[in-house]
């Protein structure tokens, strides 16, 4: 059994739009700021470096749109997350389990393994800087980000078929027991 599980082209669609709008209208702005720039230095600056930024997002999201491959794959042998920051196919034996969490309302599934340095190892320097940036932050190494995956629920519910453990965050755990207790 594998079972394959793709990001929504209409969320990623959406996106594109969103930030191509964004990143006409910082250019738009650049180019008024440039009849006169030395009364203008600071906005020029800044709106330069949103449109570098603006830009990369829109060929990550692009790239990302024609992407053929699936997200995340789930088999009997064990769980593939591909990506930048992707470890790539994990055996079921390395996961301990799951945490479900969220960061700024986007819900995320954090896979806790038994060996994350292992992964890290066989990352590339720019996937490494990522997971890094993830641990720094507190977070699992690895994470799958559920927003954009188009079929949740069923990759949630195959998960728990796998029998795969599900951790809950500390004050979700307090907020669960206070409500035992009412």
């Amino acid at each position: 059994m594998e079972r394959d599980f793709h990001f929504s082209k209409v969320r990623i669609a959406l996106l594109f739009t969103v930030m191509l709008v964004l990143t006409l209208g910082s250019t738009l702005g650049f180019l008024a700021m440039l009849a006169e720039p030395e009364e203008n230095g600071t906005g020029l600056v800044l709106f330069g470096v949103l449109i570098l930024i603006f830009v990369w997002v829109l060929f990550f999201l692009g790239k990302t749109f024609f992407q053929k491959e699936a997200n995340v794959t789930v088999s009997d042998k064990g769980l593939t997350v591909r990506g930048t920051a992707g470890p790539g196919f994990i055996p079921w034996e390395d996961i301990e389990g799951l945490l479900s969490y969220e960061v700024q309302n986007n819900a995320t599934l954090g896979i806790i393994l038994k060996d994350e340095e292992k992964y890290i190892n066989a990352m590339s320097k720019g996937g490494q800087r990522l997971v890094g940036m993830n641990v720094k932050m507190g977070y699992p190494a690895f994470n799958i980000g559920m927003s954009n995956i188009k079929k949740k629920t069923e990759l949630i519910d195959l998960l728990l078929e796998m029998n795969v453990p599900f951790f809950i965050e500390a004050d979700e755990k307090e907020q669960i027991d206070q409500a035992k207790d009412m």
